[in-house]
C-alpha cells in the first residue's frame, strides 16, 4: 500500500518515505546514518534495495528513510526526523505499526488479516485508524483515489473503499 501511494503521489509533488521499526536491523541496504540520539537511529537510503525503505525509493520517493526506535522514544524520534531529515516539511508517507498511537498522522491506514493477533497496541491502532482494510481483498487504486493532499495536509475523500 505504501509503495502504491508513493508511486501515485510522487508524480504530483515531492514525497518523503519513512519506515519505522522498534528493532535493530543488521542489513539495511545502501544507507547512511542521517540522525542519531539515545535509542534512535535514522538512516537515509542512497539506492533502492529489497527492504521496505529501499522499495519506497524505487517507487519514486524523493528521499526514503529507515528509523530504528522503541515505542517509548517514538515521539522524540519523529521530532528528530522532522528537524533533521524533513526541514522543508515535505509530505511524508510512513509505514509504522505504532506511530498513530502517539502522533495523529494526516491519515492512518490499518491493513489487517483475519489471522492477526490483535494485542493491545494493535487494537488501539485499529481503533484510531481512518481506514481499516482487509489484507489481500482491496484495490490499491480504489484507496489511492480516495486520498488527496492539500495545503492543509492529507485528507480522505468521500466514497466507498474498493
Amino acid at each position: 500500500m505504501a509503495t502504491a501511494l508513493i508511486r501515485f503521489f510522487s508524480l504530483k509533488f515531492p514525497v518523503l518515505a519513512l519506515k519505522i521499526s522498534p528493532h535493530v536491523h543488521d542489513s539495511l541496504g545502501d544507507t547512511m546514518l542521517r540522525a542519531t540520539s539515545e535509542g534512535i537511529r535514522i538512516f537515509q537510503d542512497l539506492a533502492p534495495h529489497e527492504k521496505n525503505s529501499g522499495q519506497f525509493l524505487q517507487a519514486g520517493a524523493l528521499e526514503s528513510f529507515f528509523m530504528e526506535t522503541e515505542d517509548e522514544q517514538l515521539e522524540a524520534a519523529f521530532n528528530l526526523f522532522n528537524r533533521e531529515c524533513n526541514p522543508m516539511n515535505h509530505p511524508v508517507i510512513c509505514e509504522s505499526g505504532a506511530l498513530s498511537r502517539l502522533i495523529k498522522p494526516g491519515i492512518s491506514i490499518f491493513i489487517t488479516r483475519a489471522t492477526d493477533d490483535l494485542h493491545t497496541g494493535k487494537v488501539t491502532t485499529l481503533q484510531q485508524s481512518d481506514l481499516v482494510i482487509p489484507a489481500k481483498s482491496f484495490s490499491t487504486a480504489g484507496i489511492i483515489h480516495r486520498i488527496s493532499y492539500l495545503a492543509s495536509g492529507w485528507q480522505i475523500n468521500n466514497g466507498k473503499i474498493q
